[in-house]
């Protein structure tokens, strides 16, 4: 029991990281002028795209996750 609450609250707090990531690369591609001045260059527009892009499966993949732990504990009393 103690390692699926290990696991939800991982699968959580990685779905948080993803989710702030893909907004600052989705800004970097948008507003790359600030986000470039901002990292000192690292998040360069075709870095943020790239980085967006390969986000996207594991993005789904923790909200899919996020979701079923959240209806399990709704839906069935631990």
């Amino acid at each position: 029991m103690k390692l699926l609450q290990t696991f939800k609250t991982l699968t959580h707090l990685l779905l948080l990281i993803v989710i702030i990531i893909f907004i600052i690369t989705g800004l970097g591609i948008t507003h790359y002028q600030i986000i470039e001045l901002l990292t000192s260059g690292v998040l360069s527009k075709l870095t943020s795209y790239q980085i967006h892009s390969n986000l996207l499966i594991p993005f789904i993949v923790l909200l899919i996750l996020h979701i079923v732990f959240t209806f399990r504990k709704k839906f069935f009393k631990e």
